[in-house]
């Protein structure tokens, strides 16, 4: 099964189709032919639930805001926090897609509707575009990590746990990433002589504009954090009220959607969506061999036999996950790996809420690092860079978000404290 998995997997044949060829494979391997009727049973049964019914939503929400342009009202308000300090735009590239990241919850959407906006500005303040390319592929990731977050209701819908506090355990580890990142840039710039420092001075008129032009977009957390917690709605309600406000953003507030470009919008969504849970599916057939294989439980069976320490295993799972992230999907990672450990984690008592947003943290870290690294593909053809120097500049950006990682793992309040004050132990 796993050695279909990894051909299927080196020879770019698509994840889901990966997953899915394995499990039948181990099926055919050990006889068990009789059991092939039920693989597509399995496939409806592992899509058919009410929380994934929030992935189709959040991608939607995050389609409209891009094409919706939100992404330059966001940038503005960026440059009033951070765009007068030494490489400015680089801070306000990471700022503005940790705001764009609480409306959106992609990463590479992220980095591809911010970046856009961006690039030109650092062009023209003589920012190397490979550096760009790196800064802009630090922070698009962030989108993921900061809710609504795509991945943290995958995860939650996986494992069983509370979407509305694995949400809220964004805020937290994504603000420490975001805050590396950015002391990161200030440091390098300043090294470097990156940027230019701005001298125009700011008006109490220019302020308030910023804010209101960004603040209907910025409302979109707020509405679905404070839908969940007041419990006026579900995590997937959330995502559908989200669908609504974020159409009422495009077409009313902004204007920057037009009737006539819906239909094309919805389709390239429902593609998107499609793809995911696709893999939804093809997991649940992997899981399903498995768990019928008690493979995790053995797993889980044998940590406890050699008294593996809990500080042991979170490496263990790092390791796992970064590695996933840098080849695969967030979401497929998570659908592929967290059956697997699950069962040890339980046993072992770590918290749910600090070991889905530790899991998503890897794999934002992941998706900007090669061989695979999507975010900065996306970064290099929005500022055609070269690829190699490109990668040369994301490096230090790696290093320095593994470093926030290890903090977010000595320091598990970091992603529990919100969640823990408003939903309780």
């Amino acid at each position: 099964m796993l050695v279909v998995l990894a051909i299927t997997m080196a020879i770019n044949v698509p994840i889901a189709v990966s997953l899915g060829l394995g499990g039948i494979a181990y099926l055919v391997a050990k006889g068990q032919t009789d059991l092939l009727s039920i693989v597509a049973p399995r496939m409806f049964a592992g899509m058919n639930s009410f929380e994934l019914l929030a992935i189709p939503m959040f991608v939607l929400s995050g389609d409209i805001m891009y094409q919706g342009r939100v992404s330059k009202a966001l940038v503005d308000l960026a440059r009033v926090f951070v765009g007068r300090i030494k490489g400015g735009m680089s801070a306000v590239t990471t700022l503005a897609c940790m705001f764009f990241g609480a409306v959106s919850g992609s990463g590479p959407a992220t980095a591809s509707a911010i970046g856009s906006v961006v690039a030109p500005d650092m062009k023209e303040e003589g920012y190397p575009p490979e550096y760009t390319a790196a800064v802009i592929s630090a922070s698009g990731p962030l989108g993921a990590l900061i809710p609504p977050s795509i991945m943290m209701v995958t995860f939650g819908a996986t494992t069983n746990t509370s979407v509305g506090k694995l949400l809220l355990g964004g805020v937290g580890a994504g603000v420490l990433f975001g805050a590396f990142t950015m002391i990161h840039s200030w440091w390098t710039c300043g090294k470097r002589g990156f940027g230019v420092v701005r001298r125009e001075k700011l008006t109490l008129r220019g302020i308030l504009r910023a804010f209101r032009e960004a603040a209907w977009a910025l409302v979109t957390p707020l509405i679905i954090l404070g839908g969940i917690y007041g419990g006026i709605f579900t995590p997937t309600e959330a995502a559908a009220v989200s669908v609504a406000y974020s159409l009422f953003l495009v077409l009313v507030v902004y204007r920057s959607v037009k009737l006539r470009d819906l239909p094309a919008l919805l389709a390239r969504s429902a593609e998107t969506a499609a793809g995911v849970m696709f893999v939804v599916g093809a997991v649940a057939v992997f899981g399903w061999v498995l768990t019928r294989e008690q493979i995790p439980q053995m797993l889980a069976r044998a940590a406890i036999e050699h008294n593996l320490s809990q500080l042991t295993l979170l490496v263990i799972i790092n390791i796992a996950f970064l590695i996933a992230g840098m080849f695969m999907n967030g979401s497929a990672a998570i659908l592929l790996l967290m059956p697997v450990f699950m069962p040890i984690v339980s046993a072992m008592k770590i918290d749910p809420v600090f070991l889905g947003v530790m899991v998503v943290a890897n794999l934002c870290i992941g998706m900007m690092t090669p061989p695979v690294a999507l975010s900065l593909y996306v970064a290099c053809r929005i500022t055609k860079a070269q690829m190699s120097g490109a990668i040369r500049e994301t490096i230090p950006f790696v290093f320095v978000q593994v470093v926030a990682l290890a903090v977010l793992v000595l320091c598990p309040p970091i992603a529990t404290y919100l969640p823990a004050l408003l939903f309780g132990k």
